[in-house]
């Protein structure tokens, strides 16, 4: 069983639409720590560049500000255009023995065991109209929860709709309830939680900083710890200024090791530990980077 929804229609389940700059900062604020780390190795790594060359970072402000602006803009300019496409989209649920299909969604295959309820309450300004809400999880301990909506015609969709399920339930393919409300049901307030998402970018920090000194560290004894991994990768003016600085800093190659070796390990450790704990916490709370609706 097939059932689509127009694309007229999304304004009734989509808190997109209208689109304002309101709901844009609800969706920006879970993924600014990262963004704002990605700006950050971003203009590390230009300033490298600048301070190899010799070149004053006063003259360079405005590279720089644009390379720490870039990674939030091209994130912006990717949910512009993902939620504008997705208000245009129809919305389509296909019923099979042993899975369900939904789009627009990212998770859009889910199998029957995944389901935790059906929700059908009516709109309250078309009351031609039902909205029906889908409860699944995700994960293998099913801790992770999604929701996805689309609207329903009354009654020969509603019906029609209800009469499928009840065959799959009889069939053994459909366990979820299906509630039935009287009135509309108040939107659930999104659980946007930072912590998780601000260790994970500390941890994303540390592993790109931990483990090229861990890398370098962990070079064979005949090669030297401060040449570059390739000759493409430094100019010849560039090489000689990074071994000055090296042969500056550390009276002997051994020092330099241990210091790559303390200092990349380190790094890497810590980055991983904030990773991992990161990545945990926002497994509890549930990922707040999706879009409500078409977070499938």
């Amino acid at each position: 069983m097939r059932i689509e929804q127009p694309a007229g229609l999304n304004k009734h389940v989509d808190p997109s639409i209208p689109l304002t700059w309101v709901f844009r900062w609800q969706e920006l604020k879970p993924l600014l720590p990262l963004l704002v780390c990605c700006g950050i190795v971003l203009v590390e790594q230009v300033v490298f560049r600048l301070w190899l060359n010799d070149r004053s970072l006063i003259s360079e402000l405005p590279l720089l500000l644009v390379c720490a602006l870039t990674p939030l803009a091209l994130w912006m300019a990717a949910v512009e255009a993902q939620v504008r496409v997705a208000h245009r989209t129809k919305r389509t649920i296909k019923l099979e023995p042993k899975r369900l299909s939904i789009s627009p969604a990212k998770h859009n295959r889910i199998a029957w065991n995944q389901i935790v309820a059906w929700r059908l309450e009516p709109l309250a300004n078309a009351p031609e109209f039902s909205k029906l809400t889908l409860e699944y999880s995700l994960g293998k301990k099913g801790k992770l929860r999604r929701e996805w909506s689309m609207v329903l015609r009354q009654p020969d969709q509603q019906q029609a709709f209800l009469s499928e399920l009840e065959h799959l339930r009889q069939v053994g393919s459909n366990p979820a309830p299906v509630i039935q409300l009287p009135e509309p049901c108040l939107p659930r307030a999104s659980r946007r939680h930072l912590r998780g998402m601000v260790m994970l970018a500390l941890g994303f920090w540390c592993l790109v900083h931990g483990l090229p000194l861990l890398g370098v560290g962990l070079l064979p004894p005949g090669r030297r710890p401060d040449e570059p991994r390739s000759a493409s990768e430094f100019t010849p003016k560039e090489t000689a200024k990074l071994q000055r600085t090296v042969t500056r800093l550390f009276p002997s190659r051994e020092q330099y090791r241990l210091f790559l070796l303390v200092t990349g390990g380190g790094m890497t450790a810590l980055g991983l530990g904030l990773y991992f704990r990161g990545g945990w916490a926002r497994a509890q709370l549930g990922s707040a980077a999706e879009w409500h609706g078409v977070k499938g």
